[in-house]
């Protein structure tokens, strides 16, 4: 099998000649052009083996001139509906392009994207948050212009012929996490933005990523997605085992602690991998760490969890 048909066999549930892996770490990809960025995943995709290329988005939401971050709720009215010709978005667009040239047609490649309060916040700052929360009447519209904009950025991937998006939600954290939103909050400013999002990504492989702790996969559970992405080792997260009886159609990412990887003794990660293909049989899997590596992991424990998954050997359904 090449990389293509191993993930849609592993996200349709079919047989495999072996588990798909991947992994992805940031390049500092922010001060460089998308075209140095994509030499730089190119090489770390081809050294490790990796069966999909999974995109970072590291080029931040373009705000508009001279804002810093939300100074008031009147500033949330400045965000519009952004140009997809800003040179945030061109350097993604170009680091695919120049993947998919590189690469070649049957390496998947699979983009980064965030719900709209995650968007936002990363550039205005993760403490503004609250004050979206608080000023519905200023947030919404700001929150349907970037749902809007995510939108138009995704039938751009289309374009371009990325095969799938991690779309990271902050939704399903529950408190006591210091982030964690209750049923209401997440009823109002996440859940409608996200389906929306999802939809409009169907025909790609969608990989819901629920990320953080304390999650609650009842407010997922009629999410539109193929793929479900979740630090399953967090002693606070349901574990593959309980994911599949949770979501028995869906493809499950994860296996390994990415928050523990780099400290672990090669028996100890050896271990790790053997344990999450026994909870899932292998069947509709991908091997992943539960959320973003170091960068300086070594290289040394990356090889070690292609080659436990590669002597796993292939999964028959």
């Amino acid at each position: 099998m090449n990389r293509m048909d191993r993930f849609h066999a592993a996200v349709e549930g079919r047989s495999v000649d072996r588990i798909p892996f991947i992994m992805w770490l940031h390049f500092v990809t922010s001060s460089l052009d998308g075209a140095e960025s994509a030499r730089l995943h190119a090489r770390f995709f081809r050294e490790f083996d990796l069966d999909v290329a999974k995109v970072i988005s590291d080029y931040r939401w373009p705000l508009p001139a001279g804002m810093e971050t939300f100074e008031s709720p009147r500033d949330m009215a400045k965000i519009g509906v952004a140009d997809m010709a800003d040179d945030s978005f061109q350097q993604q667009f170009r680091l695919h392009r120049v993947l998919r040239a590189d690469l070649g047609a049957d390496w998947p490649l699979m983009d980064t994207s965030f719900d709209p309060v995650q968007q936002i916040t990363r550039k205005t700052g993760l403490d503004t948050t609250q004050m979206i929360y608080d000023n519905p009447r200023e947030s919404k519209p700001m929150l349907e212009a970037l749902t809007e904009s995510l939108i138009l950025y995704i039938r751009e991937l289309k374009k371009i012929g990325v095969d799938s998006v991690l779309y990271s939600i902050h939704g399903a954290i529950r408190p006591p996490h210091g982030i964690g939103i209750d049923e209401a909050i997440f009823n109002e400013f996440h859940k409608p933005y996200d389906i929306a999002i999802l939809e409009e990504m169907k025909g790609m492989v969608r990989v819901l990523h629920a990320c953080q702790w304390h999650l609650d996969f009842d407010r997922i559970k009629d999410y539109p997605f193929e793929v479900l992405s979740w630090a399953d080792r967090h002693e606070t997260n349901p574990s593959l085992a309980a994911a599949r009886e949770f979501f028995p159609g869906k493809c499950l990412m994860g296996g390994f602690d990415h928050t523990k990887v780099i400290g672990r003794s090669l028996p100890a990660l050896r271990a790790e991998i053997k344990d999450a293909i026994a909870q899932t049989g292998g069947r509709r899997m991908i091997l992943a760490p539960g959320c973003t590596i170091a960068s300086q992991v070594p290289c040394h424990l990356i090889d070690c969890i292609r080659r436990t998954a590669d002597e796993a050997g292939p999964v028959t359904v």
